[in-house]
């Protein structure tokens, strides 16, 4: 029994102690409490809805605009001009666009130059004057050092078939 007193004597002021106590959050309950108690929310009207004038489309019986017939090119294509020759064997370098293709050097071999080109899938070729590259049968005319001209042949909007200059230069 006596030992329970004891207990009860030395825990006694512990309780005491921290009944007093208090946590110090008291200020921040009371904030927490009376912060919006005088606010009221605001709500935005929601926007007028405007309605939509209605237009009746009256020109069914008329051209369709949209049709095939007005989308291909009116005028008479030009046949005295020049023309690719669609029969030939196409070289490997045709396969690929002409801004695809990377000129990597020249080599002159018993006073012929050619032309090494790198395409897109990594493979190397070599090409001199006359040979054709790119997609729209480009011509090579001329190889110097750093550049490659050629002529290309390209359909205007009529149809007819008109030259093109390009060139694929050495990148440093």
């Amino acid at each position: 029994m006596m030992k329970m007193v004891r207990i009860l004597i030395a825990t006694f002021p512990a309780v005491l102690v921290s009944a007093c106590g208090s946590d110090g959050m008291d200020d921040l309950r009371e904030f927490v409490r009376t912060a919006h108690q005088n606010t009221r929310p605001r709500v935005e009207p929601l926007p007028e809805v405007r309605t939509h004038e209605v237009f009746t489309y009256s020109a069914e019986e008329s051209v369709d605009p949209f049709g095939v017939f007005n989308l291909k090119p009116r005028g008479v294509a030009n046949t005295a001009g020049p023309r690719p020759d669609l029969h030939r064997r196409k070289e490997p370098l045709e396969d690929y666009p002409l801004d695809s293709l990377k000129m990597v050097g020249t080599l002159i071999k018993r006073k012929q130059a050619w032309v090494v080109v790198q395409a897109p899938d990594g493979t190397v070729h070599r090409a001199k004057t006359g040979n054709y590259m790119g997609q729209n049968f480009g011509k090579l005319v001329k190889i110097t050092e750093d550049k490659v001209d050629l002529i290309e042949l390209i359909q205007d909007p009529v149809g007819a078939w008109i030259e093109r200059k390009a060139s694929l230069s050495i990148e440093e």
